[in-house]
């Protein structure tokens, strides 16, 4: 941006021009002054992000009050710029062309900051800080002649925190994340207080400015993995990030894959759980949601709820929940390849039943699949979308009395129904959207290889999908990892399933170098 080359002329009303010349006079842009001996001392903030009664109450008093009070402020002057060490101190002030003028301007903000108890001060440079970076962060700015303060006054626009929406959980803490970056930092800090996690922060965005942060262990996270990710939002080059998808764009701009490489979370404990692995967290302001990386297949699958129930619970859930994956995949394809190409494989009786339900049915059992699915997915899509209080009427009418009205029509057959509930039931078991969406896109492969030569076509399929999952990297670590490549001790201890918290002594080698978890011997 364009500003004068000489800070040292540089006058208050010059910069409240810029500022008023810049933001072309937008209406939420406030200018308070308030006379100060012979000069005046200007209070720029936006009344969109700044709370008014703080400004007028608080700051604008108390300057009016310092004003008032010129004994105490020659006091102030002799005790920081007349003692034995002030050249010492105060040598860029001293040492000045124009020191004097510097050292009125000092004293009367440093006066200011040390009289308004306000936590977040900042001391601003015209020439090299944003101005409205800072007045769009809720913060009031205090010009007294070239010298700029910036007390941050910020008014509450966010939501408390409240239970987690999506990622429901029976056991465990029931906070979860909103879109304040700090409150999603304490949230994370309130579980790990330890010096060695490290938040460092970047913005993101050539006009939303968004202050995206990362978060690891510094002893347990590797540091190239953390210099990579850092590499990554450097090179970001956008007008605005709106969301953390945004930056999961970007991370997987090169990953061309249907399935997410990256956690999506609401539930610190989850990311603080990854955290001590040794995985990096990557919080995105006004987002709800936070990055982890990397990201395995198994972590969909999982959930954090194994953590809090009694370990030999865990392997028959799971193992339904691997079920579940399967079967909301191929369930549709099965029935399509069984009914068309494979009836020998169907006992006598079972096919005579299915015959006799698709007798009145005109279409071939893929389409009538199709129309199924269509329907399904789109009820699923609006159910995202309606108020929650139109949910309940939204299931009955769409899935009970439609499935019904069109069985008695005899546009699908009764055991498609079956087929497409199973289907559908068994990927409601994953709430990660980005899960659901790939298992979606690969049902319809699944549909479409059926169709074309049953059994086989699934056969290839499922050799098409292993291939696809062994080939994709998260952050460069093997996303089918422990599987392939395949980790025994891992598989045994954190895939079907949980080793004994108590003997869980080592972490995963693939995310850290730091494998000491647990030192006494139980």
């Amino acid at each position: 941006m364009k500003k004068s080359s000489n800070v040292d002329l540089m006058r208050s009303n010059k910069i409240i021009e810029y500022i008023k010349s810049c933001s072309e006079k937008s209406s939420d842009i406030s200018y308070r002054k308030v006379k100060f001996n012979d000069e005046y001392i200007y209070i720029v903030y936006a009344d969109s992000m700044s709370s008014t009664d703080l400004i007028s109450n608080f700051i604008i008093k108390s300057i009016v009050d310092i004003s008032k009070n010129k004994e105490e402020i020659s006091l102030y002057e002799k005790q920081n710029f007349e003692e034995k060490n002030a050249k010492e101190k105060w040598h860029k002030y001293v040492e000045d062309k124009n020191s004097e003028k510097k050292k009125s301007q000092y004293l009367i903000l440093n006066y200011i900051e040390d009289k308004i108890s306000i936590n977040n001060v900042k001391n601003l440079d015209f020439e090299k800080d944003d101005l409205f970076y800072y007045i769009f962060s809720g913060f009031a700015l205090i010009i007294y002649k070239d010298g700029i303060l910036a007390l941050e006054t910020k008014k509450n626009v966010d939501r408390s925190i409240d239970k987690p929406i999506i990622e429901n959980n029976i056991r465990g803490p029931k906070d979860a994340f909103n879109e304040s970056f700090m409150t999603n930092v304490g949230l994370i800090r309130k579980r790990i207080k330890t010096e060695k996690l490290v938040l460092k922060e970047q913005k993101v965005g050539r006009r939303t400015k968004t202050k995206v942060g990362i978060m690891y262990v510094s002893d347990i996270a590797k540091k190239d993995m953390v210099k990579h990710i850092e590499d990554y939002l450097k090179k970001i080059d956008i007008d605005g990030i709106l969301d953390s998808n945004y930056i999961v764009e970007f991370i997987e701009q090169n990953n061309n894959s249907d399935f997410p490489t990256v956690v999506m979370t609401e539930k610190p404990d989850l990311v603080s759980y990854y955290l001590l692995q040794g995985r990096v967290a990557i919080i995105v302001e006004n987002s709800p949601f936070v990055i982890v990386v990397p990201a395995f297949l198994q972590d969909f699958v999982n959930n954090i709820d194994d953590s809090y129930v009694k370990n030999s619970n865990i392997i028959i859930t799971r193992i339904i929940r691997y079920i579940a994956f399967v079967l909301t995949i191929i369930t549709p394809a099965l029935y399509i390849a069984l009914i068309t190409f494979d009836q020998e494989s169907i006992p006598t009786d079972l096919l005579i039943s299915f015959a006799k339900q698709r007798d009145s049915v005109p279409f071939p059992a893929f389409v009538e699949a199709m129309l199924m699915i269509i329907s399904f997915e789109i009820l699923r899509e609006t159910d995202y979308r309606v108020p929650n209080v139109a949910g309940n009427t939204l299931s009955i009418v769409g899935a009970l009395i439609l499935g019904d009205a069109a069985v008695s029509a005899g546009i699908v057959s009764p055991i498609m129904i079956i087929v497409i509930a199973i289907t559908m039931i068994s990927g409601l078991m994953f709430s990660d959207i980005n899960i659901l969406n790939s298992l979606r896109t690969w049902r319809l492969i699944f549909l479409f290889f059926a169709s074309i030569s049953g059994i086989f076509g699934i056969g290839i399929a499922t050799m098409f999908l292993i291939i696809k999952m062994c080939s994709i990297t998260s952050m460069g670590k093997p996303y089918t990892y422990p599987i392939a490549p395949l980790n025994f001790s891992q598989l045994d201890k954190d895939f079907i399933t949980r080793e004994n918290i108590s003997k869980d002594r080592n972490r995963q080698k693939i995310l850290t170098n730091n494998l000491i978890k647990l030192k006494n011997k139980q």
